[in-house]
């Protein structure tokens, strides 16, 4: 039997663990040839078919498997609202949804809420006023991010955002806050509001006292998914069915009005019945091979850990996540896919760059494999990694030296409260003594050797202490107060390498979160939140909206489409 957790059962958590078993769902291999409709592999690796492609040629996740057997599904439960996915977006949508008077059962695969990292972007909240930070201006600042996303985009969803994150927002404070959850603000990098680099402070980070989940500041959302799982049940009086995995969704004249589900341990499969809405909330795609050969293709080498087993417990990790279970039942019930370019949030290593201010590049002195300087070193970190994106390997090498810690500042780490700095350059040094993956010489000469760059990397480092002398950067023309020159002993350098976090988005979406078809027609009865949900994004994702995707796809947005569902 499923696990159905009600009121009375709630404590007893997700007891059973079991082996996830795909019932009725095709598996994912290659393209079919061109016209014969079948979605077989064609051999060869993923994205590699053979014969000639066609704008017509289906590969197998987007062709719809045979329906479940109506003798194979045991019994059906019936709500206003079926959500399908037990992160932050289907957790915050199941909550408001019930708030607002509707019944609503809460399918997951996980055996508990999951949840990464924890940064949520907002706006205008009693956090931010406490702490004496004004609110961006969105006239200036989305103009801006209307640019870096090259327009290709719907700025609706991000208005929508901004004008309700204040509710959102303050409701998530105060429900988490009844179970001493406390939030701050996270420090961004000081670029000035008129500067295109501009990352407001806005990410609002949960915490406990004395957690053993912290980890720095930004770490948190593990406790605010467990307190919103126990909210709907024990409070609200909602279901959530954990170790359940949504196969398929039913439709009656085109309207989704069910999902047919899996027992992971038993493999029986249940009917949980809509009258309003499904909801999409299962997270990404990036564990589908073929889904990002199609999507993502340039971020293929950096999937390390797609060929693991999928985990649907999994918590931060690099190299592929969830396995698109909800974009895939979206597409065979006939919504179609954004049309922006897919956008990857992409990662500078696993430590980052050395700390400069938070969510920056190394904003010293970066070269490439042969020692060469390559970019202006002063950007947004996701900015920077997209860049690294170019370079071969996808790796660079930062380079400074002692007198950094004493004539930059005010530093601050990355992942730290709002306001929060280094006391002292001993206390920054110190920082890159304790990072192993950092190198330090007395000499520049010798640093090079042990970062196994050419030699002529020291004519490069020259050059660059000639420019920081001038105060004046003649090849990339970077600010005058980030010349810090490479001149005092110790020295330091350590690789950069791009590395991958998540996708986000995918099923093409309006305002509304209802999802489109290809004629931009909703597809009646089915909504997308979190990573499901498209349009939201497109070309990069910068960092300058930090916390953004929790902030606003999977909290704000979430929130009041528990609201509009109750309206109808």
């Amino acid at each position: 039997m499923s696990k159905k957790i009600d009121r009375r059962s709630f404590l007893g958590g997700a007891l059973a663990t079991g082996a996830a078993v795909a019932i009725g769902a095709t598996a994912a291999c290659s393209p079919s040839s061109p016209g014969d409709g079948t979605g077989g592999q064609t051999g060869g690796s993923a994205g590699t078919p053979s014969g000639v492609n066609s704008a017509a040629q289906k590969w197998s996740f987007e062709v719809p498997p045979e329906p479940i057997a109506e003798a194979d599904i045991k019994g059906t439960e019936e709500a206003d609202v079926i959500v399908v996915g037990g992160g932050t977006s289907g957790l915050v949508t199941a909550a408001s949804c019930l708030e607002n008077g509707l019944k609503v059962i809460l399918v997951s695969a996980s055996k508990a809420a999951v949840s990464r990292g924890g940064s949520n972007h907002g706006v205008n909240t009693k956090v931010t006023e406490a702490l004496g930070i004004t609110s961006y201006d969105p006239e200036p600042f989305y103009r801006t991010q209307y640019l870096a996303n090259g327009g290709n985009f719907k700025p609706a969803l991000w208005y929508k955002f901004y004008n309700s994150s204040p509710e959102a927002m303050n409701w998530l404070v105060d429900l988490v806050a009844k179970a001493g959850i406390k939030c701050t603000i996270e420090s961004g990098p000081e670029y000035a509001p008129d500067d295109p680099m501009y990352t407001p402070a806005a990410a609002h980070a949960f915490y406990k006292e004395d957690s053993e989940l912290e980890g720095g500041v930004g770490r948190g959302q593990p406790h605010v998914v467990a307190e919103l799982a126990r909210y709907i049940v024990e409070d609200l009086g909602g279901t959530i069915v954990w170790e359940t995995k949504a196969e398929q969704l039913e439709q009656e004249n085109g309207k989704v009005v069910a999902v047919v589900a899996a027992d992971m341990a038993s493999g029986e499969y249940r009917r949980y019945k809509a009258a309003k809405a499904v909801v999409l909330a299962t997270g990404d795609f990036s564990h589908d091979k073929d889904m990002m050969t199609k999507y993502c293709p340039e971020v293929l080498p950096l999937l390390t850990s797609i060929d693991n087993p999928v985990d649907y417990d999994i918590g931060v990790t690099l190299g592929g996540l969830m396995p698109g279970d909800g974009h895939k039942m979206a597409l065979w019930a006939g919504a179609a896919w954004q049309t922006a370019p897919n956008v990857m949030m992409l990662v500078p290593g696993l430590n980052g760059f050395p700390a400069d201010q938070p969510y920056t590049a190394h904003t010293g002195l970066m070269v490439d494999a042969d020692g060469q300087r390559f970019m202006n070193e002063d950007v947004v970190s996701g900015v920077a990694t997209a860049t690294l994106m170019n370079l071969p390997e996808r790796t660079a090498w930062c380079i400074w030296s002692k007198n950094r810690a004493a004539a930059g500042g005010p530093w601050a780490k990355n992942a730290c409260e709002y306001g929060t700095y280094f006391s002292s350059p001993e206390e920054f040094i110190q920082t890159w003594d304790e990072d192993i993956s950092i190198k330090q010489s007395d000499s520049l000469e010798s640093l090079i050797s042990d970062l196994g760059l050419p030699a002529e990397t020291i004519d490069t480092v020259n050059r660059y202490n000639e420019l920081c002398a001038q105060g004046r950067d003649k090849d990339f023309y970077k600010k005058p107060e980030r010349l810090i020159g490479i001149t005092e002993g110790p020295y330091y350098g350590c690789p950069v390498s791009a590395m991958f976090l998540t996708t986000v988005g995918g099923i093409r979406a309006n305002v509304n979160l209802q999802a489109l078809d290809e004629n931009d027609q909703p597809v009646e009865g089915l909504y997308v939140v979190g990573s499901v949900m498209g349009n939201f994004y497109s070309s990069v994702y910068t960092y300058q909206m930090e916390g953004v995707n929790y902030g606003a796809t999977c909290v704000t947005l979430p929130y009041m489409l528990g609201k509009e569902l109750a309206a109808l």
